[in-house]
């Protein structure tokens, strides 16, 4: 892949940092998040040798990182940027880092949306928060979304499968969290408890929506410079089943 270096305006500080640092995530492979295991919240990962400033994120210079050859426009928002890639696919990034509000995307529209009534809506497909990952659909949602999750590569799923999706529903398991359908199964990410530490798995899930299938992995859950709840993830459009 070619280098460039690349800077946008987005809203969100947290995304103008990622903004530049976006494919340093993307094309560096799997990453993980610091637990802080007695809050049970995520931290940024501190680096070798640069003790506290690596942890607050001061005094390190947004770095020159790679971009594909033939991107398209950004497309931006408040919480969301997502980038065209030369093959099909998108890389979309989100800041869900708020505690209590979450981000809606339209994988359609390829950007956030704002519904005045999520839960009734159909203009939004998945929504961010923290580490939760919720569909429109089950509990979550009227928008009839479900998602199957598929052991191939991401490149080798061409078709959707005709069976095995899950809607979010309520806490069967008494974890005090709905059963999101993103965490059904291995979920989309992995816990270490010895390393308090977050990250996404290589799982591809197939998103079914009003509009038609998607594939979708994720790729990482904070940016580069260690901010956790900044998932990033790549997806496409598939052809009906």
């Amino acid at each position: 892949m070619k280098q460039s270096t690349f800077h946008a305006r987005v809203s969100s500080p947290r995304l103008a940092w990622a903004a530049v640092s976006f494919w340093a995530v993307a094309c560096g492979g799997q990453d993980s998040t610091t637990l802080d295991s007695s809050l049970g919240q995520e931290t940024r990962p501190a680096q070798a040798g640069s003790g506290p400033a690596a942890e607050t994120g001061a005094g390190d210079e947004p770095p020159a990182v790679a971009a594909p050859p033939s991107t398209g426009t950004p497309i931006e928002s408040e919480h969301t940027r997502t980038v065209p890639e030369s093959d099909g696919s998108f890389a979309s990034q989100v800041d869900a880092t708020s505690m209590t509000d979450w981000v809606y995307f339209s994988l359609e529209s390829k950007t956030e949306v704002s519904p005045a009534q999520p839960e009734q809506s159909d203009e939004w497909d998945v929504a961010f928060q923290r580490s939760n990952v919720k569909v429109n659909g089950g509990i979550s949602g009227a928008g009839s979304v479900s998602v199957s999750a598929l052991s191939e590569a991401f490149d080798d799923v061409v078709a959707p499968p005709a069976d095995g999706y899950l809607e979010d529903a309520e806490d069967a398991d008494m974890d005090g969290s709905p059963d999101y359908a993103f965490a059904a199964g291995d979920g989309w990410y992995e816990y270490d408890p010895a390393a308090h530490t977050l990250s996404a798995r290589d799982t591809v899930f197939v998103v079914k929506t009003l509009g038609g299938y998607f594939k979708l992995q994720f790729s990482s859950y904070y940016d580069a410079a260690g901010t956790p709840a900044m998932p990033l993830f790549r997806w496409a459009p598939l052809g009906g089943s």
